[in-house]
């Protein structure tokens, strides 16, 4: 039997390969198999993880792009593949449409598969890299055009197109003696970083600063493993469908609907709901949007806090560190666990680097997680949550990864 080079690279690692409609390679997933949340973070329910239940349906196992979407030449469907430029400056609604094209399953990933990722890599400890500065994770090293006030210093490293370079001598910093080109000054070592897209215009920046998808090392997959999902974080946000803030109220859709091809996620569906929290646990009940004692976010001492209300709904703009998010003390004692299992807010004890990003107004904002090419690696990571714009929004910084239907 033939087998493509795609075909190939799957089954080396376990993956799934999905067909579009034409029989054409829609793109590479990777298959989890269904858990009880509380297997995730012990204080979590003891029931199955929303991302494994669909219109009341549970799943044996989710499918999820190995890779962020990407179109290959000039085609309309989205793609996940490697090799491919992420895509971007794309609408949340173009976007989804773009990857339901492929068919067989396939639509964007949502919310509830991003909460269980988040709470996989927590669980494990796994830390997420990738390109967050340009090319490469600064958490790896610098950039060769770091600030030293121009000198360079013999023996110290800087990353320059992906590669960590060793200085050989001590020497004033010039576009001459950049290290790709100046080897009596500089050795290279190793490659950190991931393949660009597009071509360097200054010293620093290129247009556009994506990597290609599944370019980075090793430490740039989850778990750092190359048979699982690559470049969570860096490259681009990704939008993350069945959430989103409206009047800073937060609205979701049950269970993971979201994942449903077929579901309405426009603007107007009747499927967003509001979260009603009970009074003494950590129970709620999903209500029509703008039922009264509904979760919202807040401003408190100029941090976001989880409340029943919002009383500063036109605040602006608004971030923190995702795992210093607090619940009102009086008003919400208790947090309900939806919100914990979606990766919305953190568990208790909690680490999970990156930050929360809210823009506090009246109208739909919705949602998008990771990192992205300028981020840098102290604000990256699946607590990083982008609420900042709206659905109209595009942006290079934006994107996203299709998702399929298991079984």
């Amino acid at each position: 039997m033939f087998l493509s080079p795609i075909e190939m690279l799957a089954n080396k690692y376990g993956n799934v390969v999905k067909y579009d409609s034409d029989g054409a390679v829609a793109g590479i997933f990777v298959r989890f198999n269904k858990c009880l949340s509380s297997d995730l973070d012990p204080s979590l329910p003891a029931h199955v993880h929303p991302a494994f239940v669909v219109n009341g349906v549970e799943q044996d196992y989710i499918l999820l792009g190995k890779y962020k979407a990407g179109v290959v030449e000039s085609g309309e469907r989205l793609m996940s593949l490697p090799g491919v430029n992420p895509i971007n400056a794309i609408t949340l609604d173009a976007l989804l449409r773009r990857m339901r094209a492929a068919g067989d399953g396939i639509s964007g990933m949502t919310i509830a598969d991003q909460g269980f990722i988040k709470l996989l890599a927590q669980k494990n400890g796994w830390e997420m890299y990738g390109n967050v500065r340009y090319g490469f994770d600064n958490a790896a090293g610098n950039s060769a055009w770091a600030a030293d006030n121009g000198n360079m210093t013999a023996g110290a490293q800087r990353v320059f197109d992906g590669w960590l370079y060793t200085c050989l001598q001590a020497h004033r910093r010039t576009a001459a003696l950049q290290p790709d080109i100046a080897p009596t000054y500089w050795r290279r070592e190793k490659f950190i970083g991931g393949w660009m897209h597009g071509a360097m215009v200054d010293d620093t920046y290129r247009v556009p600063p994506r990597t290609l998808n599944g370019s980075g090392p090793a430490e740039w997959y989850l778990g750092d493993d190359e048979g699982s999902m690559a470049d969570l974080i860096g490259s681009c946000l990704e939008i993350g469908y069945g959430y989103r803030l409206v009047g800073m109220e937060l609205q979701i859709m049950a269970d993971n609907d979201a994942a449903d091809p077929e579901a309405d996620l426009s603007a107007s569906s009747s499927a967003w709901k509001a979260i009603l929290p009970h009074a003494g646990d950590d129970g709620y009940e999903l209500v029509a949007p703008g039922t009264a004692g509904t979760l919202h976010w807040n401003v408190a001492g100029g941090a976001i806090q989880l409340d029943t209300k919002c009383d500063s709904p036109t605040a602006g703009r608004v971030n923190g560190k995702f795992n210093e998010l607090t619940a009102h003390p009086t008003r919400l004692p208790h947090v309900p666990s939806i919100v914990r299992e979606l990766g919305l807010f953190p568990t208790e004890g909690d680490d999970t680097p990156g930050n929360y990003l809210a823009r506090f107004a009246e109208e739909e904002y919705v949602s998008s997680r990771g990192g992205g090419y300028a981020t840098g690696h102290g604000s990256s990571g699946m607590g990083t949550i982008s609420t900042l714009y709206q659905r109209s929004y595009f942006a290079a910084n934006i994107g996203g990864r299709p998702r399929a239907m298991g079984s």
